[in-house]
């Protein structure tokens, strides 16, 4: 073809094709419900595998591969090793541990085994660790009884700290204190390190009595009665001692020593029996 012949052949005009548009919402429309479709599809396999019992049965087998595994290395407890026991009972510990020898080691819960054992009244605070592949180690530390709480006719322990150890061992603790009163056992170690200070004099206490929530009142043994101010009793029974190693009051017939003033001693004597005893004997 000439150069003149190219000239005359005019150039064809393109056709143009549309794109169909879609809606905005239908993309985001056609992800979900692919998505609900697979949770359907995923949710249906699940119910079917729970229904048809394959979900207990694979996690009752992965369960026993899990126990026969631990077992063949032998993670399970063959020797529970305990510390600090003195006061507290034997079978107490075992109740509270809940540990048997052949049970798995890692399915020993250490801390729910520690929380119990601090409810125990004789227990201030324990631990209980996992030793492998085959010891649990627990080392307790016990509280010190300091007086005997007497509540309605029971006699419980009570600690420095005024926590109620309970009855547990009592009759190992008679040569205690006796305190009587609702807030007895709060203030029954500032009553003890008072008593100490004069030990010739707090050998022949026999009970304290809190009265009025304010101040002790001592019952000796020989019946007397002593009572303490409610401010500075060490400096009452600092006195008292002075006084008891002068004139040996605690001697004498005497019911009450008032040691509330400050400063003084006030004695109350026995009341007299007046009426005369009548004589039995027959006539003649």
């Amino acid at each position: 073809m000439t150069a003149a012949s190219k000239k005359s052949v005019k150039k064809q005009p393109r056709k143009m094709v549309r794109r169909r548009v879609w809606p905005a919402w239908t993309k985001p429309a056609i992800l979900a419900a692919g998505a609900v479709s697979i949770v359907g599809i995923v949710a249906g396999a699940g119910w079917w595998a729970q229904q048809s019992g394959w979900v207990d049965a694979a996690l009752a087998k992965a369960n026993a591969l899990y126990v026969d595994g631990n077992r063949l290395a032998g993670f399970v407890v063959d020797d529970v090793l305990v510390e600090g026991r003195k006061e507290t009972s034997k079978d107490t510990l075992i109740e509270a541990l809940r540990i048997r020898r052949g049970d798995l080691i890692f399915g020993v819960d250490v801390e729910a085994a520690r929380n119990r054992l601090e409810e125990i009244g004789w227990v201030a605070s324990a631990r209980v660790e996992r030793h492998l592949p085959d010891t649990i180690r627990v080392a307790i530390r016990e509280r010190i009884p300091v007086a005997v709480w007497q509540k309605k006719g029971k006699f419980l322990l009570v600690d420095a700290g005024g926590v109620v150890i309970g009855s547990e061992g009592f009759e190992r603790f008679k040569n205690l204190k006796i305190v009587i009163g609702k807030d007895a056992p709060k203030h029954a170690q500032a009553l003890i390190a008072m008593l100490e200070r004069q030990p010739s004099l707090m050998a022949r206490v026999k009970a304290a009595v809190r009265s009025g929530n304010r101040r002790w009142n001592l019952r000796m043994d020989n019946g007397v009665d002593v009572q303490l101010p409610e401010k500075d009793p060490f400096a009452a029974w600092d006195r008292l001692a002075a006084y008891e190693k002068q004139h040996q009051l605690l001697d004498r017939d005497i019911g009450r020593i008032d040691l509330r003033l400050p400063g003084r001693v006030v004695v109350e004597v026995r009341p007299v029996e007046t009426a005369t005893p009548r004589k039995t004997g027959s006539r003649t």
